[in-house]
């Protein structure tokens, strides 16, 4: 069998050529040929850009040698998985902490007049502490250090509001934002994030969204005619945002000022149209750039949402999705090859892009997500055992290759131990055979639904098997809360207004 012309060029011009491939093409092109398998093999940069991807990681594009980060990836995934940090360090942060941000290796807190700013400790590094004092009081605050800036919503009485966008090293200003609230409109729970170059605004029902750069408002919600309320909103990337309401609604930007509704996604169906979910997004921040110094980084588009839906008073679960699935439909909207406004029944996306469960772990701050791992933690007799959840789970060389089927009611805390290390780890995996499932309302009908904890809200039985994988440590101390990096776990002590974070670096 005669070989392709590209078969016949040298090594170098190949490799040169193929880096430009995604990961899924590089495999494909591997498996051409036998010349095109051992360029594969000779090439380290091709190996590494396949790893990277298998990992849902980016190259940050540092000096240091491919050959030499590809280890260093591999002993990052291996300490996650089997939780092994290299040191803690415990730090004592500033007392009344009104709101709290942790972005790109920085942890900030606030009590409303000053902004305490520490940059968290590594395996290799001390970290560092500042304290920056603007000229205003404010209620709520979004950092980027990645672009090196903060935004402080102002205190106010008026209906006139401002932001106020500084930099975090100078505490120079850059720009006020500038926006009005209605006559009786309730100002309740703001919350500001940034991604990239957007910020964006959220509180009772009202989304508004700046290109901060420009100073330009391009999202106002209460101008839009909108078929359905807001519960929460969250970045998926730069030019696209979830909306929730009883549904999950995908919306692209359109420059200058503009958005279009891609599609919406719904959830399982309920016995009753009273009874819709209510829907909180979370999900790690979405800077703008690697975090100083970091050889690879979580994937913008790998980040795993988490969705907190509620039924009524009693029935709490949590939804776990792939940003990357979200995104699917928008980029079939962008390629034209759907209609804006599509129209996506439970049973076509959530059943295999989902993992859908009852909600065991009060989670009492934020920041319990990042890149694809989730940290939920439970009081035990001797401390808090945490469980980083992971779910771009791949099985090393080192893993056991036992797993463990889910429980029905779909408990996380529920799945069987696997101990490694005496009792202190237990390692689980979850495949696509091993779904969670969900039994459907056992009232007798749309009438008598009681709504109670041993309830169920589903007309129908609810499968989801989304793969995961549990790590899990038992550690001997009380945590108030625990939060999540790509670098680290992070305990949060607090006695009265006094808050340690335990810092956990791996």
């Amino acid at each position: 069998m005669v070989g392709s012309p590209f078969d016949g060029l040298p090594v170098e011009i190949k490799v040169q050529v193929m880096e430009n491939l995604d990961a899924k093409s590089l495999l494909r092109c591997a498996s051409v040929s036998w010349s095109m398998y051992l360029t594969f093999r000779s090439s380290s940069v091709l190996q590494y850009l396949v790893k990277l991807a298998l990992y849902g990681m980016e190259d940050t594009g540092s000096s240091v040698p491919h050959p030499n980060i590809s280890p260093l990836l591999d002993d990052h995934r291996r300490a996650w998985e089997l939780l092994n940090w290299k040191r803690t360090t415990t730090i004592e942060v500033a007392p009344h902490c009104q709101a709290y941000e942790l972005v790109a290796d920085v942890f900030a807190s606030s009590d409303g007049s000053k902004l305490c700013i520490v940059g968290l400790p590594s395996s290799t590094s001390d970290g560092y502490t500042m304290t920056r004092t603007p000229d205003v009081s404010f209620r709520d605050f979004a950092i980027d250090p990645t672009q090196d800036i903060v935004a402080f919503l102002e205190v106010s009485i008026q209906s006139a509001q401002r932001i106020h966008v500084r930099n975090i090293s100078t505490n120079a200003p850059l720009i006020i934002l500038g926006f009005s609230i209605p006559p009786n409109n309730n100002f309740k729970n703001p919350v500001l994030q940034f991604g990239h170059d957007l910020l964006g605004l959220y509180y009772t029902s009202r989304i508004l969204i700046w290109n901060w750069r420009q100073g330009s408002l391009i999202f106002d919600s209460s101008l839009e005619k909108l078929s359905h309320h807001i519960d929460d909103f969250v970045f998926l990337s730069r030019d696209a945002l979830l909306v929730t309401s009883t549904a999950l609604h995908l919306y692209v930007f359109n420059p200058p000022s503009s958005v279009t509704l891609v599609a919406t996604l719904h959830l399982p169906v309920t016995p009753h149209h009273r009874l819709g979910a209510q829907i909180k997004v979370h999900s790690g921040p979405l800077h703008a750039r690697p975090p100083p110094g970091a050889l690879f980084t979580p994937s913008s588009s790998e980040r795993i949402q988490v969705l907190s839906v509620g039924y009524g008073l009693n029935l709490k679960y949590t939804m776990y999705v792939h940003t990357r699935t979200l995104l699917h439909y928008v980029e079939h909207y962008r390629n034209g090859e759907a209609l804006p406004e599509l129209v996506v029944p439970w049973d076509l996306w959530g059943t295999h892009g989902t993992r859908f469960m009852k909600r065991d772990a009060q989670r009492v701050w934020l920041r319990y997500a990042h890149g694809q791992r989730v940290i939920q933690q439970r009081d035990t007799a001797s401390g808090t055992e945490i469980d980083v959840i992971d779910f771009n789970y791949i099985p090393s060389s080192s893993s056991s290759s036992s797993s463990s089927s889910s429980s029905p009611s779909g408990s996380i805390s529920d799945l069987p131990l696997n101990p490694l290390h005496g009792d202190s780890f237990r390692r689980t995996t979850v495949t696509r055979s091993q779904p969670t499932v969900l039994a459907p309302s056992t009232s007798g009908g749309l009438g008598s639904f009681s709504g109670a904890r041993h309830d169920s809200p589903f007309v129908t039985e609810i499968s989801t098997s989304l793969p995961y994988h549990v790590s899990s440590v038992s550690l001997p101390l009380a945590l108030y809360a625990c939060m999540i990096d790509d670098e680290r776990v992070i305990g949060v002590q607090m006695d009265q207004a006094d808050i340690k974070l335990v810092v956990y670096s791996l």
